[in-house]
């Protein structure tokens, strides 16, 4: 059983990832920033999606939750390719 889901479960997934890396002394850079503000972007998309929010603003909720969603998903995909990339660079 999954505690939770969607957007709210990318957005508590990327925020322990962030917080794992900081327990074992990796050096939080540029890349690990950007995985962090995806995770804030994730979590505020769902609370977009929350029903309390969504019975006062109905229309314009589902654009505005996208919205989030892709930026939140474009800054999580060039925050994973530059920590990759520095962690080569600092192996090789």
């Amino acid at each position: 059983m999954a505690i939770f889901e969607g957007v709210l479960g990318l957005g508590v997934g990327f925020l322990l990832a962030l917080a794992l890396a900081q327990y074992v002394k990796i050096k939080i850079t540029k890349g690990w920033q950007l995985i962090a503000v995806a995770a804030v972007l994730f979590l505020s998309a769902a609370a977009w999606s929350a029903p309390a929010v969504a019975t006062y603003i109905s229309p314009q909720i589902g654009l505005l939750r996208e919205a989030f969603e892709l930026v939140a998903w474009l800054l999580a995909l060039l925050g994973a390719l530059l920590v990759v990339y520095e962690m080569l660079v600092e192996v090789f």
